[in-house]
């Protein structure tokens, strides 16, 4: 086995690179015949060598043949022949640059390679993207193709409004045969935007104006926002974006078609949900404890207002003694020093006088049984029965008083007798009621 040259025309000589082998590992011993399948050969350029890595001087180009036999200590022989063309003197270097020759500083080119030489393949192509200024600025590729792309990023700059870039782009088809073409093209100012850390937010804060984003360089054109919850002139509305760390971009387009964006998270807190609970209900002179429903799944503290008759204003479960109603406001804020409120009613179910008479006559005097107090009471019963024990009265709860008739018709004059349950830890109570007119 050998290896073969990549040689052009003009080049002073191939070489060719012995690679045999053999299973008893004595390659020290071997004797080479090589043919270089030369007709041009000549006694001081022969055709034929005996060396393990020889050269030869080919001075036409095209394809030939290669022969290699190698001879082992004991006699044993093989051989080998591959096909080497000797590629042409004058390769020609061509590319297609995508986008044209106006580009934006800070974004990438990309070029196609349509190199060619004839006879034979180019065998290299070096890129200098910026020849002039930087020549160590470059691409080297040894195995290039047709077809085949080169990408470049030139750095960022946000002044001169432009600066000219030479690129140096060079076809090889061997050592010494090389040529270049060179292109020119434009780099462009970009906009140099700062945007600076934004505090963080509760979800439930109203929407605000982003300022903290702008242009350093001096360039004029048009910035715009994007992202979760704001608007394209830079309004941020933290409960449309939703709790969280959100992105927001700012691009900022200027004249001469190029723009840039940079991008800051916006932390959006949670905010706990209060819930002070249900309303509760407590007899003259007892207490309760009030029972919200919090379920943030983070630190929250907790503060009832106004601290009336309330044993912890900071304690999740506080006990009350109220001596009258009264409302309580629950705030819960959360360790991002987001919070929300809600209310719960406390009323006082205080004794009640049951009159003992009344007269439905329409005189507008005590036509109905009002018992003071008793329709604060949620859920008591009133049951009313005649003399002969028949119930001809029935309510649950008291929020409308009795007439003194059943079914639309009065009762006649007498005394009934009562049984009212007032649930809510008071014990039953029974008398009677005299109806007159």
């Amino acid at each position: 086995n050998f290896k073969l040259p990549t040689s052009c025309v003009n080049d002073p000589f191939s070489q060719f690179l012995d690679s045999s082998s053999i299973s008893d590992g004595s390659e020290t011993s071997f004797t080479y015949q090589w043919n270089f399948g030369d007709g041009n050969a000549s006694p001081s350029n022969p055709n034929t060598s005996t060396l393990k890595d020889p050269q030869h001087k080919y001075i036409a180009a095209g394809p030939y043949t290669i022969a290699e036999t190698v001879i082992s200590n004991n006699g044993c022989s093989s051989s080998a022949s591959k096909t080497f063309v000797v590629n042409g003197a004058a390769p020609v270097p061509s590319f297609t640059l995508q986008g044209g020759t106006l580009v934006c500083s800070g974004t990438t080119i990309t070029l196609t390679d349509n190199s060619t030489v004839n006879p034979g393949s180019v065998i290299k192509i070096e890129v200098y993207w910026d020849y002039a200024n930087d020549p160590t600025m470059k691409t080297i590729d040894d195995n290039p193709a047709i077809g085949k792309i080169y990408s470049h990023a030139y750095p960022e700059f946000g002044m001169p409004a432009n600066k000219a870039v030479t690129i140096r782009y060079v076809a090889y088809s061997g050592q010494t045969c090389v040529q270049s073409i060179d292109k020119s093209i434009t780099l462009l100012a970009t906009p140099i935007i700062q945007f600076d850390a934004v505090q963080g937010v509760c979800a439930n804060a109203p929407a605000f104006q982003i300022t903290q984003a702008s242009v350093t360089n001096g360039l004029t054109g048009t910035g715009t926002f994007s992202g979760p919850g704001i608007s394209s002139d830079g309004l941020f509305n933290p409960a449309a974006a939703g709790a969280g760390a959100q992105t927001i971009r700012y691009t900022f387009s200027v004249g001469n078609g190029c723009s840039n964006y940079k991008e800051q998270t916006i932390d959006v807190y949670h905010v706990p949900v209060a819930n002070a609970g249900p309303d509760k209900f407590v007899l003259d002179g007892g207490s309760v404890t009030l029972t919200p429903a919090v379920n943030a799944g983070y630190p929250v503290s907790y503060l009832w207002t106004p601290s009336t008759w309330l044993d912890d204003t900071q304690s999740p479960t506080p006990r009350s003694a109220p001596q009258d109603d009264i409302t309580y406001t629950l705030t819960v804020t959360s360790n991002k020093g987001c919070s929300s409120s809600d209310n719960v009613v406390v009323k006082v179910l205080r004794k009640f006088p049951i009159p003992n008479i009344f007269s439905p006559n329409n005189d507008g005097i005590h036509d109905q049984w009002e018992i003071p107090g008793l329709a604060s009471y949620p859920g008591c019963t009133v049951d009313v029965y005649n003399r002969y024990g028949q119930l001809i009265y029935h309510t649950v709860g008291y929020d409308k008083p009795w007439d003194g008739a059943v079914n639309g018709k009065p009762v006649p004059v007498g005394t009934y007798y009562y049984i009212i349950n007032p649930k809510n830890g008071r014990q039953k109570i029974s008398g009677y009621v005299d109806v007159i007119r």
